[in-house]
């Protein structure tokens, strides 16, 4: 059927050839521009491609977006990872020298347009330290004061009690050694003299007022004497002109004169303890200090502040000044979840801060020590988000607000290799989304075009001795270059103007590939039977070559560009796009093939087989070989038939045994990015970077005017401990596990204000901007794309169902783990829906083009079994023998290829023996004409597309290299045996029924 119609195509051709090559040549030039949009359309970032839409993840991402964007990815911010190993941070000179590397880096990124900061331990070690120094300074300052007041204050008390008391025991002294009142006052006068005027008249009062008496005992009388004088108004007047009243006012309410003159010095202490105790204990600011800031009781202070005497030195000062500071910055730091206090080195470090000012000290504890001296140093959970429990492996995250450049992963490197020396045995890696982006897409391409260069140098070699024409051996590749150019053109305007979107990272090496293998076994196929026809020396070659050839080539294409059509409509990670680049590739080479290589062929004839000379009824290509493999066919095809049987069903055992997965991770190329995942992956106690998340979705709020919701968080508690019990999951962190362990919310409240806000706002940030949504984070304890991280990722909901009863709430789980388990589902239930969709579609192609319904069957039947018995091949390579795992999207990427490029042979050699059928010959003769004719051409065609396809194996991409090895082996599987030997046995067996229901009847 459709015959005639290329043959009139074919003579179309010939008559417009200058038109044709014309059109085409133009048609070439105008998509030249665009054919490089295609590779600007590239997406190289794998996490994103394995979204599928209507999915858990996708779901949970998009609940992320919405409602905690501080944790969400999206926006436009660009981010690099420098991850270091080998680089303890707790080694004083290896510390040193990365802090060194650090500041090199640094000053390298504020060069570089776009960058904004860089996070790393040494930055927040030095943040910290500027930002908690300065206010340990000013406590240390003030509690030396403080001391200081206290000594100033014992040393007032204990001057005016010298006078107040010291005095009249000094004129009891004497009266009761001489009985002399003349003779005591005469002394105590003297001494008075040398006081001040104010204790010469303090001395003549309580003198006066002694005198005054009755006579009972000399310390009564002296007591009455006292109190006689503190109530006398001339005194008083003159105590208040010098403020010294209302002290000696308080030393005489707090003293026993018996008691001073038994015991001066404890008299002295106690009462100055009384009343410097008094005074601190009413004077809010100075209370406040000591109890609160200082974390000590003011009966402790003055008590340690006067033991050290009435002139204490220097050092008593400074060491009580440390001792309250140390105690005080404990203190300080007891509930602050982000800054922690080292103990083996607080107290030297307040020693030297207490004789230097803040920054001096600030820059000096950054030189002389590292993260196991530091005195102030961040939080086990700050230091464990950038340094690995090894204590060797160190995480710097360098911001941009603009994409980066592969330059600056070359310049980072350039600056880390510097220090490789310096820090023996360290390694520098660079990740991150941006990094992995620029490192795979490097990868591609180099893959791309060691691929593409294989291909087209075998390419040329296999068509060179197959024509025998230098010449010949280029046709296929200037038509391919046609194709490329073309193709590519109107796939990057397609993807940028029309659906407005990127492709795969595989895309275009997929395309480029295929349509080099299909459009040189396109061209080579007509050539072939244009020879042919030449060989036979009768009618022009153009009509019949166009007619056959070309017709085959068409059905063939459209069986192609169909699968093809079906993948991208299936909507497939990461392989979808190939899907309609494909297509689009596939069916420019069709057009090329029946009209361009026409026109070439009417144009320039014989010429193109320079120097070959075609020799009237030549030998075809392997005609002694493939008369004798047509005569064992005949002969034994029920036996083939077995065999066939045999070799499917062990193939599909081998293929069904056989498990697939979404580890694609494992089979990108071991770049610096993905090395880095893996580092700290083992020092970072699991998936540090590709963190999941449960989002849980209550039907009360968490948050009611402001608090918090305590029926629902414990709900939340209830999954995070459950989660935190799973021993493929490290660390949680969520509404009660702020910072990685169970916050107690009613202890919160008690915490100084400035932490307790700290506990409440990470606490919020897991709490959606609608408060009906918690979100959960939790770290796997292996890397993120591995089997056993996916088994525990399937098995969350049990874990979750189970942490409470009657839970109120309902919950999706997101994150790269879920992307890839939501991936793999959705694809093996495609591909278990797209095979049987894929055969019927291609069903009905052929059934119209060969106007037969059973051939058909056999077709699609023989060629998935050649598929399965490739796949069964290449997963013992890969799996068994090299230990890899097998993605879902080889065996789905196989069948839609193979199913439909597989057929190629099939058809030509079905469409050749219907050919002969038509002319009058008997099947068997006819199947026996179409072994031999195309036989050669056929294996030529076929070990062309092995070579083709397995260039892909040069890609140096694990995910290429698998599809390129099952489309190489099933093309090579197809074209030497299956061809040869299944195909013709089988329609051997069904005789006239390979054309049921058509009549076949002799051309007229």
């Amino acid at each position: 059927m459709f015959e005639s119609s290329f043959r009139k195509l074919g003579i179309i051709s010939k008559n417009n050839r200058k038109k044709i090559i014309i059109l085409w040549v133009i048609l070439f030039l105008v998509m030249l521009p665009f054919a490089s949009l295609l590779f600007s359309e590239t997406s190289y970032n794998l996490t994103n491609s394995i979204i599928t839409k209507n999915s858990m993840s996708y779901e949970a991402s998009s609940i992320l977006d919405s409602q905690f964007p501080s944790s969400s990815s999206g926006g436009s911010a660009s981010s690099i990872i420098i991850v270091t190993n080998n680089t303890p941070v707790n080694n004083l000179k290896d510390s040193g020298n990365l802090r060194n590397l650090t500041d090199t880096l640094n000053s390298y990124f504020e060069t570089v347009p776009g960058y904004t900061n860089t996070t790393s331990i040494y930055g927040l070690e030095n943040t910290t330290l500027h930002e908690t120094v300065p206010g340990l300074k000013a406590g240390l300052s003030g509690t030396a004061n403080l001391i200081n007041g206290t000594t100033e204050f014992y040393n007032n008390i204990n001057s005016t009690m010298g006078f107040e008391y010291g005095l009249p025991a000094l004129y009891l002294k004497i009266y009761n050694a001489t009985n002399v009142r003349y003779a005591a006052y005469s002394t105590t006068i003297n001494a008075s003299k040398n006081i001040s005027q104010l204790a010469v008249l303090y001395t003549n009062t309580f003198s006066h007022y002694w005198n005054k008496t009755n006579f009972q005992s000399p310390t009564s009388n002296m007591s009455s004497a006292i109190d006689s004088t503190m109530n006398n108004n001339s005194f008083n007047s003159s105590a208040k002109q010098v403020g010294i009243f209302s002290l000696m006012d308080e030393i005489h309410n707090f003293t026993q004169l018996d008691s001073y003159v038994s015991s001066p010095s404890s008299t002295i202490y106690n009462t100055s303890y009384l009343i410097i105790y008094g005074s601190y204990s009413i004077n809010a600011t100075t209370y406040g200090f000591i109890a609160s800031y200082l974390n000590t009781s003011v009966s402790s202070f003055v008590q340690k502040s006067m033991n050290i005497g009435l002139s204490p030195t220097a050092d008593s000062i400074k060491n009580l000044s440390v001792s309250f500071q140390v105690n005080a910055t404990f203190n300080i730091f007891a509930h602050n979840p982000l800054v922690s206090v080292n103990p083996s080195s607080i107290n030297s470090f307040v020693n030297f801060l207490y004789g230097t000012n803040a920054s001096i000290a600030t820059s000096q504890e950054m030189l002389d020590n590292d993260f196991s001296s530091f005195a102030i140093l961040p939080s086990p959970y700050v230091y464990h988000q950038f340094v690995g429990y090894d204590n060797s492996t160190t995480i710097l995250v360098v911001s941009f607000d603009q994409n980066t450049s592969a330059s600056l992963i070359t310049s980072i490197d350039n600056i880390t290799s510097t220090y490789k020396s310096t820090i023996l045995n360290s390694v520098y890696l660079v990740a991150g989304s941006s990094a992995l982006d620029n490192q795979l897409a490097g990868e591609s391409l180099n893959g791309m075009a060691k691929a593409l260069i294989i291909g087209i140098i075998l390419s040329v070699v296999i068509i060179g001795l197959f024509f025998r024409s230098p010449i010949a051996a280029f046709i296929p590749l200037l038509i391919f270059g046609f194709s490329a150019v073309i193709s590519m053109g109107i796939n990057g305007l397609i993807y940028k103007y029309v659906l407005h979107t990127s492709i795969s990272f595989i895309t275009p090496t997929l395309l480029l590939i295929l349509i080099l293998g299909l459009t040189s076994d396109y061209i080579v196929y007509i050539m072939s039977r244009y020879r042919q026809e030449l060989r036979k020396n009768g009618a022009d070659p153009i009509p019949e070559s166009a007619q056959w050839a070309g017709h085959a080539v068409f059905t063939s294409g459209l069986t192609v560009a169909l699968s093809y059509l079906v993948l991208w409509i299936a909507d497939v990670p990461i392989f979808s796009d190939s899907g309609l680049t494909n297509a689009i590739g596939v069916s420019v080479s069709i057009m090329l093939a029946n009209t361009l290589l026409i026109a070439l062929l009417a144009t320039f004839g014989k010429k193109l087989f320079w120097p070959s000379k075609i020799a009237e009824n030549k030998k075809f290509p392997f005609e002694h070989t493939m008369t004798k493999i047509a005569g064992g066919v005949i002969h034994n095809k029920k036996k083939l038939t077995v065999v066939f049987v045999l070799v499917t069903l062990l193939g599909l055992y081998v293929y069904s045994v056989t498990p697939s997965s979404m580890d694609v991770f494992s089979l990108v190329p071991s770049s610096s990015g993905i090395q880095a995942l893996e580092q700290v992956n083992a020092s970072f106690h699991g998936d540090f970077f590709d963190r999941g998340y449960v989002i849980l979705n209550f039907s009360s709020p968490l948050i009611v005017n402001g608090q918090y919701n305590t029926t629902e968080l414990n709900q939340v508690t209830g999954v995070e401990k459950a989660l935190m019990t799973d021993n493929a999951i490290s660390q949680v962190y969520g509404p009660t596990y702020p910072f990685g362990y169970n916050v107690n919310i009613s202890a919160v409240a008690n915490y100084p204000a400035q932490d307790s806000k700290l506990y409440y706002e990470y606490m919020n940030d897991s709490i959606g901007q609608n408060p009906h949504y918690a979100m959960i984070t939790f770290q796997l304890a292996e890397v993120a794309w591995n089997t056993y991280s996916s088994n525990a990722v399937s098995n969350l909901p049990g874990v979750i169902d189970k942490a409470t009863t009657d839970p109120s709430y309902t919950y999706v789980v997101g994150g790269l783990t879920q992307g890839l388990n939501d991936a793999y589902s959705y694809t093996a239930q495609t591909f278990s829906k797209l095979v049987p969709i894929l055969a019927i579609a291609v069903f009905v192609v052929l059934m119209i083009q060969l106007s037969s319904l059973l051939t058909p069957i056999r077709l699609i039947i023989m060629v998935m079994a050649s598929v399965v018995v490739s796949l069964a091949v290449t997963y013992i390579i890969y799996f068994n023998v090299l230990g890899l795992p097998i993605l879902i999207f080889l065996p789905l990427f196989s069948f839609i290829t193979l199913l439909a490029v597989g057929l190629d042979y099939d058809i030509f050699m079905i469409t050749r023996a219907r050919e002969a059928v038509i002319k009058g010959m008997s099947n068997e003769d006819a199947i026996r004409t179409s072994i031999i004719e195309n036989g050669g051409v056929i294996i030529t065609l076929g070990l062309l597309l092995f070579a083709i396809f397995f260039s892909l194996t040069f890609s140096g991409i694990g995910i290429i290299q698998e599809i390129g090895t099952g489309l190489a082996l099933g093309v090579l599987i197809d074209t030497f045996i299956s061809w040869p030997f299944f195909v013709p046995a089988i329609m051997l067996i069904m005789k006239k029924y390979n054309w049921w229901p058509s009549k076949m009847s002799k051309e007229r």
